[in-house]
């Protein structure tokens, strides 16, 4: 426990504290400041100093430090171990929990523990002593806006200065209900994690997590200069990226790419540069386990949490230039361009096996896309072939994942492919084909061919955003001086809707497919930005308009904890459910008209208040009045005769002398 020294003074008649003289000195007893690093490489004299520098730098990410200690023995040879003193003890601690495990090489993995701990330990008593049990402190819920009783869901905004998380309750006449707001609260952007766990801040120091009820500090991951970041699927890893630590990488401790467990704040380990342009470098498995990334030849994959590359060594994949894993399985696929005589191919490769599970060769291509459909049961390879030295022609390669030997078919088009876009957890996909700022958007379904439905011809758009819940689709002309959007129906191939948004630059559905909403973002248009929100047959809903708006995302939801076959049920017995959801809807509808007639009965009483006053004030003046129409009783103007009289006056005479 810290010890205090004070004296008393005698000033004269006075008596006085030194505590009024200047501040109190605090002596702080224990070493909860100072850390012990076991495991560093032992090395001579001629290479202290770069150890110890690595060792700085490494420590340094987590805090200031105030004094830094290598022994050496006799011979000047590092003891295989150091001693650090921050300058506070949540720093120290800090250190232990994100540094204790970290890979300086094969050889040498730190151990880090606290000096107190080291004492204590050394001190340990020859009796048994019972710990303390202190008493359960729980933690902050982060899953409680899944249990709003509206059962709507929450978005966050950028503008200005400003972050402001509110509920998406949008009524004609108010502003939705905001749930935090606050200046200064991130540096450039922020982002949602996967299933909105977490609020994601970016600074230049790093980037920080933000949850729970008060929207309290989760987790923060010191990174100079980060500029991109990404989620594994699950949240329980986060991958920062700071482009300008690539030319200073050290590739015994790479800073340009980290890898950081989410709920530690541990870095588990870092990655040489590489083009961070086409973000993200590192990709991850669907449930976590793996991760992955290309490089010359080779695909590198990694198991977590531990961050060693898996069987040791990397996957040797001549050529290969693009790859990518399936949203549902452990399951890469990759494209390997034309090389001599070799033809291009599509392969899928099973994960922890590494065996090509399937294949299929292409000729004469120049470009290939890979594309899964989100539930996993389609692969569609968008295939890129020259037309003439200025036009390409596109196709397609589609791979039936859920039948027996992974059948492929065939589309082939006469033109070029501008986007391309499956519908969620469905079986049909759209594309945008042809040339021109009009161009073709045809939708097709994987029966038992692939069957086209429909083409609309000539229409202004360069993209496709579905609905969550598929079925409903906006094409929208994105960055455009119209902002031309067109809501479409695919079941019934119908357009319900079409409005125009000025200068738009973004779609974003909510995650119920209820309402969608588009906005113009100050980093694309510096003029009339702001966001409009419809419902999913495009009709206008709100349109708010914000200085220096940046972003509008949508809280994510986390994955149903219902089983599959309880799931088939409520949606079997949907209409039964949707009874009890119109009578609460009913119930608030009724409520506002409630309200909204309180409002009307409250002015109307206001403004018969009001006239019955000025009556009050009339019959009071009556004599007054009286008096100035000379005595004549009626207030009626009907009453009297009104004659017009015409004064003639002579204001100024003048006389001109003309000469004869």
């Amino acid at each position: 426990m810290p010890e205090t020294k004070r004296g008393r003074y005698t000033d004269n008649n006075n008596d006085i504290d030194d505590e009024q003289l200047e501040p109190e000195v605090t002596m702080e007893i224990g070493y909860s400041k100072v850390i012990i690093v076991d495991n560093i490489p032992v090395v001579p004299q001629d290479k202290f100093d770069k150890l110890k520098g690595v060792l700085q730098k490494i420590f340094g990410q987590v805090g200031p430090i105030r004094e830094f200690s290598v022994p050496q023995d006799e011979t000047h040879t590092t003891k295989g171990y150091a001693f650090v003193e921050f300058t506070t003890s949540e720093t120290a601690e800090s250190a232990i929990q994100k540094i204790n495990g970290y890979r300086l090489d094969k050889q040498h993995v730190f151990r880090v523990t606290s000096f107190d701990d080291f004492q204590k330990f050394l001190n340990v008593p020859e009796t048994y002593q019972a710990p303390e049990v202190k008493p359960y402190e729980s933690k902050e819920n982060l899953w409680t806006w899944c249990a709003e009783k509206r059962l709507i869901d929450q978005f966050v905004i950028r503008y200005g200065d400003w972050t402001e998380i509110l509920w998406n309750d949008f009524k004609p006449s108010e502003e939705p209900e905001s749930v935090m707001k606050r200046k200064d609260w991130s540096d450039a952007y922020v982002r949602w994690s996967p299933r909105g766990t977490y609020l994601l801040t970016t600074h230049p120091q790093g980037v920080a997590i933000w949850g729970g009820p008060q929207w309290g500090k989760i987790m923060r991951f010191p990174h100079q200069g980060v500029k991109f970041v990404d989620f594994s699927p699950c949240e329980r890893f986060l991958v920062t990226a700071s482009p300008q630590l690539q030319e200073n990488d050290n590739p015994k401790d790479p800073q340009c790419i980290i890898v950081w467990d989410s709920r530690t704040g541990k870095k588990l380990r870092g990655f040489l540069g590489a083009n961070t342009s086409q973000w993200p470098v590192l990709k991850w498995s669907h449930d976590d386990k793996y991760l992955a990334r290309i490089g010359e030849d080779t695909i590198s994959v990694y198991e977590t949490p531990n961050m060693d590359l898996l069987d040791k060594k990397s996957i040797k994949v001549y050529g290969v230039k693009d790859f990518s894993w399936s949203p549902t399985q452990n399951l890469i696929s990759y494209f390997v361009p034309e090389t001599g005589n070799q033809p291009a191919r599509v392969a899928l490769m099973e994960i922890p096996s590494k065996t090509d599970k399937y294949q299929k060769n292409l000729f004469n291509v120049v470009d290939c896309k890979l594309h899964w459909q989100s539930a996993g049961d389609y692969l569609a390879v968008k295939i890129e072939r020259q037309k003439t030295k200025k036009q390409t022609i596109s196709s397609f390669e589609i791979f039936r994942l859920r039948e027996k030997n992974v059948p492929i078919e065939s589309l082939e088009l006469k033109d070029n492919v501008q986007s391309f876009a499956w519908e969620p957890k469905g079986n049909r996909f759209a594309i945008i084909h042809g040339e021109g700022t009009k161009p073709d958007v045809s939708f097709y379904a994987m029966e038992k061919t692939v069957k086209l439905l429909k083409t609309l011809e000539k229409r202004p758009v360069n993209g496709l955003f579905w609905s969550p819940t598929g079925d409903f689709i906006v094409l929208a002309n994105l960055n455009s001086v119209n902002g031309n959007l067109e809501f479409v129906w695919v079941s019934e191939m119908e357009t319900i809707g079409t409005e125009e948004h000025f200068n738009c630059s973004s779609v974003e559905w909510d995650p119920t497919g209820r309402q969608v909403v588009t906005s113009v973002s100050f980093w694309n248009h510096q003029i009339e930005t702001g966001y409009n929100v419809y419902n999913f047959q495009g009709k206008l809903l709100k349109h708010v308009l914000k200085d220096k708006f940046y972003q509008l995302l949508w809280r994510p939801r986390p994955p149903s904890l219902l089983p599959e076959d309880k799931q088939k049920s409520i949606k079997k017995n949907l209409k039964k459910y949707a009874k009890e959801y119109r009578r609460q809807d009913n119930e608030v509808k009724q409520k506002e008209e409630e309200e909204r007639y309180k409002k009307r009965e409250a002015l109307r009483t206001e403004f018969q208040n009001f006239l019955e006053q000025k009556r009050k004030e009339f019959e009071e003046e009556n004599e007054v009045r009286r008096k100035l129409r000379g005595g004549d009783e009626s207030d009626d103007e009907d009453d009297y005769d009104y004659r017009d009289e015409w004064v003639e006056e002579v204001e100024e005479r003048k006389e001109t002398v003309l000469d004869a």
